[in-house]
């Protein structure tokens, strides 16, 4: 792999001559302007009580360990971002699993703690899940989803250019068929990071802070909308200039009616292994009644929507959803508040359901009637990745548009409608990082 020309190729050549300007200005020859961009991400997110997940290649946390032991010892969560700054797609499985060992030997070698990884370029294969997977990663963030917050038909050519060529290189996925959750993929739990990041927006599009904040705000509406997390993804050589726009980020997300829960990736990562385990047990008492037991912890959102909790005085929460506040109650209501599956229907639709927070039964197509909703998908979610996808985002929309009874877990803890997590990918931290990739990316190409 050839950077310069993969850099050229992916930025466009006026990008590239600019992007080299910004090197001398935003790194210096010491560790001083990343480190106190990174405070300053840092002691930004503290004021809210929050920490971010900043990935690292592991040869520049060789050079810099220090520093890193630092920012973590604050709060920060570390993650891998691969051995070297190059392209996954470009590796073979052999060289993908011999680099992630690397690196994974520096970051126990230096006694920095990791759970996550995030690839260079944003760029994975399916092969790179098996990897993850054998090394025992328990989340990767890679999958972009693009929010389309930005008018590209006003853009001149020359930044609708810059800027198309981001989302080709990340290939990035539209929002409309994505459910912005994460998901599990066997035991590797797979987070999407939202975008356009700091670098399409200041550098490839040239905005100002304030119009970035307001970008970054409208995602963070959407995303609290539909009660998903918005990963946002910014490069701590931008951390000075990133901070205006970063902290009308975090106040816009904190004024919103219901809690935004802001943490690292890596407490999302936790959670939503905790949450994985949560299950309904819903049985009939006399007609019409059921008792309900929430086998969940105490940080579980309880909701309820179209059915009557008796002995209970739920809070509104979102939309027609009620917030319960007790693992055991009893409901009123014509069906059984949940989903009933086919026999036909495969395992791996009832597993995604229950991890999404759904009460989940099998039964006969004659007792359809009898549930909320009842689905009959035998060929599961498709065969390919792209209708995988799509398939699940489909059918989480049609279950929160359900007009019917229905219990569910939200998706975040102790009543929050949204998450928000701030990662930063450190790909350099000193003048000579940044060239030293160069020499590097070829030769472990």
């Amino acid at each position: 792999m050839n950077l310069v020309s993969f850099s050229v190729r992916t930025k466009g050549t006026g990008n590239f001559v600019r992007r080299l300007r910004t090197v001398f200005t935003r790194f210096g020859f010491s560790d001083s302007r990343t480190r106190k961009a990174l405070h300053t991400v840092v002691g930004l997110l503290q004021e809210y009580d929050a920490s971010p997940t900043f990935f690292i290649p592991a040869i520049v946390l060789s050079r810099h360990p220090a520093l890193l032991r630092k920012i973590a010892s604050e709060g920060a969560e570390i993650g891998i971002h691969g051995y070297v700054h190059n392209d996954y797609r470009f590796l073979s499985i052999g060289e993908q699993y011999k680099q992630t060992s690397q690196a994974i030997s520096v970051f126990k070698k230096e006694g920095i703690p990791y759970s996550g990884f995030r690839n260079p370029y944003l760029g994975w294969t399916k092969e790179t899940l098996q990897v993850f997977s054998a090394l025992n990663f328990v989340y990767e963030s890679n999958e972009a989803v693009l929010h389309e917050v930005i008018d590209r038909e006003r853009l001149p050519a020359r930044l609708r250019d810059g800027y198309e060529k981001s989302l080709k290189l990340f290939s990035a996925i539209p929002c409309s068929i994505y459910a912005l959750r994460p998901h599990f993929e066997g035991e590797l739990l797979r987070i999407p990071t939202s975008i356009p990041d700091d670098e399409m927006l200041f550098d490839r599009l040239r905005l100002k802070a304030g119009e970035i904040g307001e970008i970054w705000s409208k995602v963070m509406q959407h995303v609290y909308d539909l009660g998903g997390l918005y990963t946002l993804n910014i490069h701590p050589e931008r951390g000075i200039l990133c901070k205006p726009a970063l902290r009308q980020l975090l106040s816009y997300a904190h004024s919103r009616p219901l809690p935004v829960w802001t943490t690292c990736l890596q407490d999302i990562a936790q959670w939503w292994k905790e949450r994985r385990q949560f299950r309904w047990h819903i049985t009939p008492s006399e007609e019409q009644r059921w008792q309900v037991e929430a086998d969940c912890s105490p940080r579980a959102t309880v909701l309820a929507r179209h059915l009557t909790v008796e002995d209970q005085s739920p809070a509104d929460w979102f939309g027609v959803d009620s917030h319960v506040q007790a693992q055991r109650f009893t409901v009123r209501c014509v069906q059984w508040p949940g989903i009933g599956l086919s026999p036909q229907t495969p395992r791996q639709v009832a597993d995604f359901l229950q991890e999404q927070g759904y009460p989940v039964a099998r039964c006969s197509q004659e007792e359809r009637e009898q549930y909320a909703l009842y689905l009959d998908m035998p060929e599961g979610f498709g065969a390919t990745e792209e209708q995988q996808m799509q398939a699940r985002c489909l059918l989480v929309e049609q279950i929160e548009q359900l007009r019917a009874p229905l219990l569910h877990f939200g998706c975040w803890p102790a009543g929050s409608r949204a998450a928000l997590s701030i990662s930063g990918d450190i790909d350099s931290v000193t003048i000579q990082d940044f060239f030293l990739r160069i020499l590097e990316v070829h030769r472990y190409a």
